[in-house]
């Protein structure tokens, strides 16, 4: 199956006409700029990561983010009391396994949340290749890097939108899961919703790099790049391409 660059700005236009509310376990060092990414996406953050609250906020969104940054044994229980919460809901949870291959603690950790209620793993090469093993065939893979490679259960898409400038700005690629599990909300199609995600990122990417002198004046720059965005722009920029899955190529 392959998607148009229409169907893709669809996904866009739905979450900026309806708004969602995401619920983000994410890390102390992305939480603000991720909270004004989505903001400007129209998405609405929550982050509260107290035990007595979380099962309230998260009766109240359409989404999750679990992202293992900073964690520790408070992080943990308080990412399965959202697991549990999300479960009985059946709303969208992207895992963002941030660094499990440099610790075998936080390794364990995330093959519990694929296994507990993880629908979406955003991860780069070095995160995926850790936990391959572990990955189930219904899981929705997006693989971030240089081109952005998503795999589901039938085909595989790569996109290679986005700019150097994204990897030297804290929290940028942290954010990236909050859109995500926006655009999974409102859109039932996971994997379209996925491909949408990253490629307006990456668009917004390009255009924010484009008057930007460096990451200081790129970070306000996106902001507005993706409060911003028309079809047009989006359009004539985004780069995605059908791959052959089981060889890893690009389909002819």
């Amino acid at each position: 199956m392959s998607y148009t660059s229409d169907e893709l700005w669809s996904v866009f236009e739905r979450v900026r006409a309806e708004g969602v509310r995401i619920h983000c376990l994410t890390n102390s060092v992305a939480q603000s700029i991720t909270a004004n990414v989505m903001l400007a996406c129209n998405i609405t953050p929550s982050m509260t990561s107290s035990h007595d609250e979380i099962p309230a906020f998260i009766d109240s969104v359409d989404g999750l983010l679990v992202n293992l940054g900073t964690l520790d044994g408070k992080r943990r229980h308080g990412i399965r009391l959202g697991l549990e919460g999300a479960r009985k809901k059946s709303i969208p949870v992207v895992l963002d396994p941030v660094k499990v291959d440099r610790s075998d603690i936080r390794l364990e950790f995330a093959r519990e949340v694929l296994r507990e209620g993880a629908t979406i793993l955003k991860a780069n090469a070095a995160e995926h290749e850790k936990l391959a093993g572990s990955i189930s065939d219904e899981m929705l893979v997006a693989r971030t890097g240089v081109q952005d490679v998503v795999s589901g259960s039938q085909a595989a898409y790569q996109l290679s939108n986005g700019h150097r400038f994204m990897d030297r700005v804290t929290g940028a690629g942290c954010a990236l899961g909050g859109v995500m599990a926006g655009f999974a909300a409102v859109e039932h199609n996971q994997e379209l919703a996925v491909l949408a995600a990253l490629a307006v990122y990456g668009v917004c990417g390009e255009f924010a790099a484009e008057k930007s002198d460096g990451p200081g004046s790129f970070a306000p720059a996106f902001l507005d790049s993706l409060y911003g965005l028309k079809a047009d722009q989006f359009i004539e920029r985004v780069k995605l391409e059908t791959m052959n899955k089981k060889r890893g190529v690009l389909a002819e």
